[in-house]
């Protein structure tokens, strides 16, 4: 099969994946049953990126030791089974739990893709239109969840479940198997603490496991690993949190379909930014700066302009990420940095909307939302090196 053949194969997965993965945001409170609570739709929310967060390392671990397709492949087929419980499903303990073992799916699926584009020639190239794909399915999530919400409420869900499970037959066939050359996954292999004489896979998964931890605490005491973890966190803590929380906010005054675009707004707007701050000639502290400062412009404003704030937001997130993902690189370019890195995010997006749900019902909306934007503000104050 030709190389060209491949890129579609992984593209449409990972647009689909993103895609159910956001469809469920513009309807979070009719799948949390109506019930008024912020918790619920929160937890629902936030189950997705908890999964993901607490499975990308050791899957990424376990992808080297059984090969990228293989979990490649176990990461859609449960992102496309869970799917479908959230689809047809109203219970709100089903609902939990599949948004938890998506996001599981999503920690399977990422590190494996990754490692597979790493391996093609033109790799540079394929991980930019591998992350155009995903914020544009992320950005189609909401939009289509809020568009096709007039003909019911899971209409989006169960369309992207659809092609999530079609998608699945694709990587099982025989197109997924041109997609790895070599088996063995790179991703999050650790080459500096690597026994020569001993191959990694020789060493017991938890053994591993432990050594990364190890490691990570090490690198985020004695480099800006840390500190840039902690930019990460708030950023994608503040910016999640206004995103888990709209649809019952805004309940009052943005319908579904004006919800999805506003919403969509901020993944189109950061697609956007992420190219033109990759080409610009600025130093990664003032590329980190700017994105803060747009981004908490678009929290301010949310309590009035959804469209601009979100779009306002999405234009700060995707400037500040190809910032921090520089600063990131000057340290070490490996897979064990950037996974790190990933993490944060994934730590900012699940935690952020828990910890401020705590303050939802004393302060309300609108005090905690612009409340966020000023702790976001106060990383300007972090130095990088």
């Amino acid at each position: 099969m030709p190389m060209n053949f491949r890129k579609p194969t992984l593209y449409s997965s990972v647009f689909a994946l993103q895609g159910l993965s956001n469809a469920v945001i513009p309807v979070l409170p009719e799948l949390a049953g109506n019930s008024g609570s912020s918790a619920i739709s929160t937890l629902i929310f936030s189950g997705y990126f908890m999964g993901a967060l607490l499975t990308l390392v050791p899957l990424g671990i376990l992808a080297d030791r059984i090969g990228n397709l293989k979990m490649l492949r176990f990461g859609m087929l449960l992102t496309a089974f869970t799917g479908s419980f959230i689809a047809f499903s109203d219970n709100l303990w089903i609902l939990g739990i599949s948004r938890f073992l998506e996001g599981v799916g999503c920690g399977a699926f990422f590190p494996a893709a990754f490692s597979i584009i790493a391996e093609w020639e033109d790799s540079q190239q394929s991980l930019g239109e591998f992350n155009f794909l995903l914020n544009a399915g992320l950005a189609a999530g909401v939009l289509f969840s809020g568009l096709l919400a007039g003909f019911g409420i899971k209409t989006a869900i169960i369309s992207f479940t659809f092609l999530a499970f079609l998608f699945c037959i694709l990587l099982i066939s025989e197109a997924g198997e041109q997609l790895v050359p070599n088996r063995i996954g790179k991703k999050f292999t650790l080459p500096e603490n690597r026994n020569p004489t001993r191959n990694q896979q020789d060493l017991p998964l938890l053994h591993e496991i432990r050594s990364c931890l190890e490691k990570t605490i090490e690198s985020l005491l004695k480099t800006d690993l840390g500190k840039i973890l902690g930019i990460t966190i708030l950023l994608y803590g503040a910016t999640g949190l206004i995103t888990a929380n709209y649809a019952d906010y805004s309940a009052g005054f943005l319908t579904k379909p004006e919800l999805g675009l506003a919403i969509s707004a901020s993944y189109l707007a950061a697609m956007l930014s992420s190219l033109i701050a990759g080409r610009i000639a600025v130093n990664s502290k003032n590329i980190v700066k700017a994105g803060i400062v747009l981004a908490s412009a678009g929290i301010f404003l949310s309590v009035k302009l959804p469209l601009l704030a979100f779009f306002l937001m999405g234009t700060g997130g995707g400037t500040a990420v190809v910032g921090l993902i520089m600063a990131v690189s000057r340290i070490s370019s490996s897979g064990f940095a950037m996974g790190i890195f990933n993490t944060g995010i994934y730590a900012g997006l699940g935690l952020g909307p828990i910890f401020g749900s705590f303050f939802l019902e004393p302060f309300g909306y609108e005090t905690v939302f612009l409340g966020s934007a000023f702790v976001l503000l106060a990383t300007l104050f972090v130095e990088l090196e």
